[in-house]
């Protein structure tokens, strides 16, 4: 009898920790342990839009996207090859992370290439800000 307990606690033991995981972990996606709560709003991007990972790549961004000249084309291109911008694609489903003084959209990002980020989003879309639109190809 005493060998039999060991191994019915060791069952129960495991039956208990299974039925308390979180729906997330049902997935296989978790969200970091400095993770904004999600439920705010949210929404997916309607169209491709650029943004930063912080307030002074934000800033720096508004500079050089504002002046699209053949010095902040090069400041652009410069700014994304050293991923101080990224792009963020159409359908990304984000989350409001609250308020922000740049003027930007301080957003968490729930899934797509930059899922578990904090970006900073600017207003217009990168295809109004002179960016061609993505195309996907078959």
């Amino acid at each position: 009898m005493n060998r039999i307990t060991p191994a019915i606690l060791a069952v129960c033991v495991a039956l208990l920790m299974m039925s308390c995981k979180s729906p997330l972990s049902a997935t296989g996606k978790s969200l970091p342990a400095d993770a904004p709560s999600v439920a705010g709003k949210q929404w997916r991007l309607e169209k491709e839009t650029i943004a930063a990972d912080n307030k002074e790549d934000y800033v720096a961004g508004t500079t050089a996207l504002r002046s699209l000249d053949a010095f902040g084309t090069m400041e652009v291109s410069k700014l994304f090859f050293h991923h101080n911008l990224i792009m963020v694609p159409a359908g990304t489903l984000l989350a409001d992370a609250g308020p922000n003084d740049t003027g930007a959209i301080k957003v968490r990002v729930l899934d797509g290439p930059q899922s578990g980020m904090t970006l900073w989003l600017y207003p217009e879309s990168a295809e109004k800000m002179g960016f061609p639109a993505a195309t996907s190809t078959p």
